[in-house]
């Protein structure tokens, strides 16, 4: 079971996080914001590429963005060169032109496209995407719905599982995850990697939108069982 957690803030945090179990870790990078929406958890370019150069060999890097401007994507492809791309938003998603652009950009790169997990209609959608990506992740929204994510609340797994059976990528399942659920999750739907952001930050008002490193490890260590 891959584990893939989000949003690194520094190279020491994201150090901690691989040495704590992880095997993917999200960051994101600087949203070039013309009818994008900010991504939570921004960083800067510089402690981007940072993080990217020292978790090399340690674990898989994940890029987030939501913009509406296909050249974005490639951009960021071709400055940062990270394991994968994952494409959030409600703007713009995965289509044939945009996969074969990135991909003449960073053959090597896979793309992760973001369902949006708002209703039964999301399983039409992963369906739609999954002729295009590499993997898909099943998340969240907020009320606000502006970005697909950050919400730190589940949905209803019965269309995660749907999505499941029916596509042929893999699948990471995200929402609202943590260590006091993702077993539940795991057994319920058998996605391919679980996700987590929210549910493994800090509760520290002093260190907001920081990782908890006991949370991330149990987290997982109960994935990893499976």
């Amino acid at each position: 079971m891959i584990t893939q957690i989000y949003s690194m803030k520094s190279v020491e945090e994201a150090l901690a996080v691989i040495e704590a179990g992880a095997d993917y870790i999200g960051m994101a990078p600087p949203q070039r914001l013309k009818g994008g929406v900010k991504a939570p958890g921004e960083i800067s370019e510089e402690m981007c590429l940072a993080i990217l150069e020292a978790a090399k060999g340690l674990a898989k890097c994940v890029l987030i963005a939501s913009n509406d401007d296909e050249d974005y994507y490639c951009e960021i492809v071709r400055k940062y060169r990270p394991d994968f791309i994952q494409i959030t938003g409600n703007r713009v998603t995965i289509n044939g032109r945009l996969r074969d652009r990135i991909k003449e950009t960073s053959p090597d790169i896979s793309i992760i496209q973001a369902v949006c997990m708002d209703g039964e209609e999301a399983i039409t959608r992963a369906q739609k995407f999954a002729e295009y990506a590499d993997l898909l992740i099943l998340d969240s929204i907020a009320s606000e719905g502006k970005f697909i994510g950050a919400a730190g609340i589940t949905h209803n797994w019965d269309w995660d599982r749907e999505i499941i059976e029916q596509v042929k990528i893999p699948v990471i399942m995200a929402g609202g995850l943590g260590a006091d659920n993702v077993a539940e999750a795991i057994e319920r739907v058998h996605p391919f990697g679980v996700d987590s952001l929210t549910r493994t930050n800090s509760s520290s008002p002093e260190k907001k939108g920081q990782k908890d490193i006991a949370l991330v490890r149990e987290f997982c260590r109960i994935a990893h069982s499976y």
